[in-house]
């Protein structure tokens, strides 16, 4: 049987985390196992298309080696600055276009969602996050830099909801 894949996005202009984790098994029995994690980065001096497009196709090499199942990106909260707001609304509008384009079913979960769904409890330090991730997915150490382990997180929502447990 093929595993099943889970894609996790914190979506961000500069910096986009990923991660995937997958399953093989029946649907009860599964266990979430990690795939890949970690960021993409654009370069800070080149155009803001450029960038965009370098978000786009570093998703797409992403989404093109593992058959994804489902993606949970982060709902964005705007809180002050107007300028990296709009660069972060436009790296996650490219990234759904870029879903929508790959055929992959997404949702968007908050951060406190996600902290509920993988911790039990919403308000739940990043420290508990990175214990239980580490704890689900059989790691040794927390999962780094800080936006390859939030992405994990919401790939794990995604495992989550596919067994109704969301």
């Amino acid at each position: 049987m093929s595993p099943t894949h889970f894609l996790g996005l914190d979506p961000g202009y500069a910096r986009l985390g990923y991660g995937v984790v997958s399953t093989t098994g029946g649907a009860t029995s599964a266990k979430p196992a990690l795939v890949e994690a970690g960021v993409f980065e654009t370069l800070p001096h080149l155009p803001e298309g450029e960038r965009l497009e370098q978000l786009q196709n570093s998703l797409k090499d992403l989404t093109t080696r593992y058959t994804i199942h489902s993606c949970i990106i982060e709902n964005v909260f705007i809180k002050k600055n107007l300028t990296t707001a709009t660069r972060l609304l436009e790296a996650r509008g490219v990234i759904l276009l870029t879903l929508y384009q790959q055929d992959i079913p997404y949702d968007s979960v908050t951060p406190t969602a996600m902290k509920k769904m993988v911790t039990g409890y919403g308000q739940a330090a990043k420290k508990d996050i990175q214990k239980m991730i580490m704890k689900l997915l059989h790691l040794n150490a927390p999962p780094q830099p800080d936006d390859a382990a939030d992405a994990l997180g919401f790939a794990l929502c995604a495992w989550l909801k596919s067994r109704g447990r969301a």
